[in-house]
């Protein structure tokens, strides 16, 4: 028999959000993905099951229809923003927001529900809001843009980066590119997004050139902060360097070859992003050799 030859990795697909949790932490990945391992609640902030159970942008709901996930709750809010008729009377405008719930099998009587519907009129309420409002009946929001963003690095397989701008604002000199996240903003809360955020303005700035593009996180709970987080044409070209590389490494599949100290990250950093599993990485209550198999993970 003749043996099986391999032809050589031309190109490589993957969506932005899953390079950018690879990116951030193969670790993570691999004990989510490959292991199966359930990531534990908690220790969790804002939307960090991200790896798990999910990405943002994904507007259908999930595979359980329930909302005890802050993925499957930061989906639902995607999904509402992406389909209210921005500019609506109050009452109709709550309407549709239950009924974009609705269609993805919520409980309009789910406690769990109601709180996100008063979570996103708040928001819309809000001066981040009135401002997307005044864009979409002046003609000039877009709203879950696709993408294909395509990177050919030095002797690497190209990478066509995948992904959706949740709201796209042109202006006449400037586009605005705004990500949702339905959570609280805290300190350094952009960082875990900052990868993400870099091909999305890199699309942009190749879709649309000569226009100046600014980049903030859009924080849906809380006191409804704008962070920015613009990136230099130094970031940019830096980034597109580097991703070929990753997208090929993350093809291969995310393994434990690497500590978390190779990989840049303490206990300290994975338990601010609310990693679940900060006791399985850095052996915290654990003896012995801390390294996570199915055999030695409680």
């Amino acid at each position: 028999m003749a043996p099986v030859v391999t032809p050589p990795l031309t190109a490589v697909r993957i969506a932005v959000t899953e390079l950018g949790e690879h990116a951030l932490c193969a670790r993570r990945v691999f004990l989510a993905r490959q292991l199966g391992l359930p990531e534990p609640e908690p220790g969790r902030r804002g939307e960090a099951d991200l790896v798990v159970r999910g990405r943002p942008g994904e507007l259908s709901g999930p595979a359980q229809g329930d909302l005890d996930g802050a993925t499957a709750r930061g989906i639902l809010a995607h999904a509402m923003i992406a389909e209210v008729e921005l500019g609506a009377p109050p009452l109709e405008r709550r309407a549709q927001l239950a009924a974009a719930a609705g269609r993805r099998g919520y409980d309009s009587n789910s406690r769990g529900l109601r709180r996100i519907i008063a979570d996103v009129v708040r928001f819309l309420d809000s001066a981040p809001g009135l401002r997307l409002t005044r864009a979409a009946l002046a003609g000039a929001l877009q709203r879950e843009v696709p993408f294909v963003l395509r990177l050919d690095g030095d002797g690497m397989p190209s990478c066509y980066l995948v992904g959706a701008v949740d709201a796209l604002v042109e202006e006449r000199r400037a586009v605005v590119v705004l990500d949702f996240k339905y959570a609280m903003a805290r300190a350094g809360a952009g960082e875990r997004y900052r990868f993400q955020l870099l091909a999305y303005a890199l699309a942009v700035s190749r879709a649309l050139p000569g226009r100046k593009v600014t980049v903030s996180l859009q924080f849906l709970r809380g006191s409804c902060a704008t962070v920015d987080l613009t990136p230099s044409p130094a970031e940019l070209r830096r980034f597109a360097r580097e991703a070929p590389r990753l997208a090929a490494a993350a093809h291969g599949g995310a393994d434990l070859s690497r500590s978390p100290a190779e990989l840049g990250r303490d206990e300290a950093r994975c338990r601010q992003e609310g990693c679940g599993y900060v006791r399985r990485c850095h052996g915290v209550g654990m003896r012995g050799d801390c390294v996570p198999t199915r055999d030695n993970l409680p």
